[in-house]
């Protein structure tokens, strides 16, 4: 066309990189090595150890109404969020020492990112002090004398609430301070520009019920203002509290002031199920298991995303199960002998789905056992796993997550490690459909499947929601169309359900995660009713896929293909496996069609 001009209503093609692409990926698998190897010369990413607890700033405050307060501020490793932790302080005035007490708090981060990279927050504790140690105090600074303060806080963390510790050493800190007199309201310094205030513990009330929330001690007067409100509830600020009406749906509320960010948990008080026994603590026990889906394959534990350079060591195929590259294992490579599990299993990373739905209700009795790769058999008797799946029955959890079933036949197909040869040969409306239920059959998936859940709902007593499987179309999956590979999705998918259905359908609860858009026509497999060409070509919606195979549908598809997503953001699959497994914001949709724990359910 003249001038470089192009067809009205059409796109220009993006830069294509897929070529590159799936040149690497042909390197990689041709010259790939024995399974559990990984390729040597390839300098491994490392995983720190959680940070250590540490003690900071303790200094004296006011609340807004005047009254007087302790600030004490800890460095907790991330994996402390949103539990409950204990500080106990005692003061000495110079003529005797007054023990405050234990004090608990539910630690608040503040929002929380997808994935969740923090190694460490600051949480700020408030100790109101009564009348009597605030006058206690006055009287030692008049009269010369230097008061200290006497700090004991926990090192470790307890993740599951069995009274041992798993993160940090089993011991109390122990420090101790001098105690300065606050300047005079009139004093100005650099600091009197900055306040230091409280942090506000999570903020936990039931669904459509009203919570005052105490706005925090300062060192300095603060006038308050909302910097953001939550996207649910209504909030109104007062003199001295936050007024606060939830919303009638449990999850997770975020409030910024102008010197704090306060966090709403919309629940309602958990009461265990009598199946399960007493619980100690305070909400639901999860546990969840299954394949990469929801291992969270492609971040590592500390939140950080594999690279493309790092697919093949980190692929999960091969004969050894060590859940490399999952953001619920520590492993960075595969070539281990047995899975090395994050020490909170993947909870404070907020990357996979099963993370994201505890995170949202406030789960931090939570364990991810998933591994990348895993089989239902790998779970059965005989099964390298089995000794995992006798762990979480005999915790009898209250809650079980759960994706399973796709390996080996999807993790050959989209990987490019293997076919079925009668798939080359059909399509979706002649023969592909018998030709896919065959090569289930031929692992034995039903069997495989029942197996598994009856065992689960025989020896717990636990709701299982078994999670389907998303769409993604990956560069990778070079034998196949768009529409076989949406096809298998869905038999995939309707299996799970045939077979929940059969074994247990008030225990086993069937989750479908949303439609993750192509951007082009799926029909006769899913409808196609939306459009961005102006020639009237319709596709199922914006694409969410991965930004590979966004650039390759748009050079097969050039009039039809819609980009995305609508209205920005990331893509729902990561382009670091060529587009195959969700990325945060993927699993984010999945999070969201999971119901929130039922108290007493």
């Amino acid at each position: 066309m003249a001038g470089g001009g192009r067809l009205p209503g059409v796109k220009s093609p993006r830069p294509l990189r897929i070529a590159a692409l799936l040149g690497a990926l042909a390197v990689l698998l041709a010259a790939a090595p024995t399974a559990g190897a990984a390729p040597s010369g390839h300098e491994q990413k490392t995983i720190r150890p959680p940070a250590a607890i540490k003690l900071g700033r303790v200094a004296l405050a006011h609340t807004p109404g005047g009254r007087a307060a302790l600030l004490l501020a800890v460095r907790y490793p991330i994996q402390a969020a949103r539990r409950r932790m204990s500080v106990a302080v005692q003061i000495n005035t110079g003529s005797g020492a007054a023990r405050i007490g234990v004090l608990f708090h539910r630690l608040s981060a503040g929002p929380q990112r997808r994935p969740e990279r923090r190694r460490t927050f600051t949480f700020v504790h408030e100790i109101d002090l009564n009348t009597t140690i605030a006058r206690k105090l006055s009287r030692a600074w008049d009269e010369g004398r230097k008061p200290t303060v006497t700090v004991d806080a926990e090192a470790g963390i307890d993740i599951d609430e069995d009274g041992r510790v798993d993160i940090g050493p089993s011991r109390v800190l122990h420090r101790t301070v001098r105690l300065v007199r606050p300047a005079g309201a009139g004093a100005a310094s650099a600091s009197a520009a900055r306040p230091f205030c409280a942090t506000v513990p999570v903020v936990e009330v039931m669904p459509r019920r009203h919570a005052t929330i105490p706005l925090p001690a300062c060192t300095r007067p603060v006038r308050w203002s909302v910097a953001s409100g939550a996207s649910a509830g209504v909030a109104r600020l007062g003199d001295e509290a936050l007024s606060y009406t939830a919303p009638r749906t449990p999850g997770t509320e975020t409030i910024g002031l102008d010197h704090a960010t306060i966090v709403i948990q919309v629940a309602r008080p958990w009461q265990p199920s009598p199946l399960t026994g007493a619980r100690s603590g305070q909400g639901p026990v999860v546990r969840a298991m299954g394949d990469s889906v929801t291992a969270g394959f492609g971040f590592y534990s500390d939140g950080t995303p594999m690279s493309f350079s790092s697919l093949y060591e980190c692929k999960p195929v091969g004969a050894v199960l060590d859940d490399a590259c999952s953001s619920n294992s520590t492993a960075t490579a595969n070539g281990l002998s047995k899975v090395p599990y994050a020490p909170d299993y993947g909870l404070a990373n907020n990357v996979s789905w099963a993370a994201q739905w505890a995170n949202d209700y406030g789960v931090t009795n939570y364990k991810n056992f998933a591994v990348s790769g895993s089989e239902p058999s790998s779970w059965l008797p005989g099964g390298s796993l089995q000794e995992t799946t006798a762990q979480i029955e005999a915790e009898n959890p209250d809650y079980i997550l759960m994706t399973i079933g796709a390996n080996p036949i999807l993790s050959n197909t989209l990987f490019g490690l293997g076919s079925m040869a009668c798939a080359l040969e059909s399509d979706v409306v002649g023969g592909y459909r018998e030709c896919v239920e065959e090569a289930f059959e031929e692992v034995h998936l039903k069997r495989e499947l029942k197996k598994l859940y009856a065992s689960l709902v025989e020896r717990t007593h636990a709701t299982i929601y078994l999670m389907q499987y998303h769409l993604s179309i990956p560069s990778s999956a070079l034998a196949y169309s768009v529409t076989q590979i949406a096809e298998m999705a869905k038999l995939m998918n309707e299996t799970i359900a045939a077979v929940a259905r059969e074994v247990s359908p008030s225990r086993l609860q069937v989750v479908a995660p949303p439609h993750f858009n192509v951007g082009v026509s799926l029909e006769p497999v899913y409808p196609a009713s939306y459009s961005c060409s102006s020639f009237g070509f319709t596709v199922d919606g914006p694409s969410v896929q991965a930004t590979p195979t966004q650039d390759e549908l748009e050079v097969g598809h050039y009039l039809s293909f819609c980009d995305g997503p609508q209205g920005g953001g990331e893509p729902w699959v990561i382009s670091a496996d060529t587009g195959i497994h969700p990325s945060p914001a993927g699993y984010r949709q999945m999070a969201s069609q999971v119901p929130p724990p039922t108290p007493g359910g």
